[in-house]
């Protein structure tokens, strides 16, 4: 494995900590202030919604991974990142509810009514905004910005002072 696989699996660590942290908390949020339920069915059960945060957090590590290893388009590869997430998000969810319910075409009706509700808008709008500063780490990192780790203004003055 080189260099920079290892720093992208690394910072992609972080990324997802940060995106399953950002999309709770808006969650939270959407719920409280919406006075919605994260998932339209009542009949859902308590473990669909944790477990499609969780797939979709782990479709967005493998995602920041497999594109972290080649170059690219930053913008390009953050608007793939979030329409997989978000499409992850909605199918975890239907096929456990159609799966916990014995009839497949639930998951049709789940997905449509899940699909453009705000907090698939959040997880995708989450995922997009982190993928993009994941890439831009990633090509400041390839562009030779962090070849040197940054200084106080005080240690400038002792290095110029030592070269003198």
């Amino acid at each position: 494995m080189d260099a920079r696989t290892r720093y992208a699996s690394m910072i992609a660590v972080f990324a997802v900590v940060l995106f399953l942290a950002l999309a709770i908390a808006a969650s939270g949020i959407i719920s409280l202030y919406a006075d919605r339920e994260v998932l339209t069915e009542r009949d859902a059960g308590p473990l669909i919604a944790p477990t499609m945060f969780a797939v979709a957090t782990a479709a967005l590590y493998a995602l920041l991974v497999s594109f972290g290893r080649r170059r690219g388009s930053v913008l390009a590869a953050s608007v793939i990142t979030a329409v997989i997430t978000y499409f992850f998000f909605l199918v975890s969810g239907s096929t456990l509810y159609s799966l916990g319910k014995g009839r497949p075409l639930l998951s049709l009706l789940f997905f449509g009514a899940n699909a453009v509700g705000p907090f698939a808008v959040a997880v995708a709008v989450i995922a997009f905004v982190v993928a993009l500063s994941f890439f831009l780490l990633l090509s400041y990192r390839d562009s030779g910005g962090a070849g040197q780790a940054p200084k106080w203004w005080w240690e400038n003055r002792d290095d110029r002072d030592r070269n003198e």
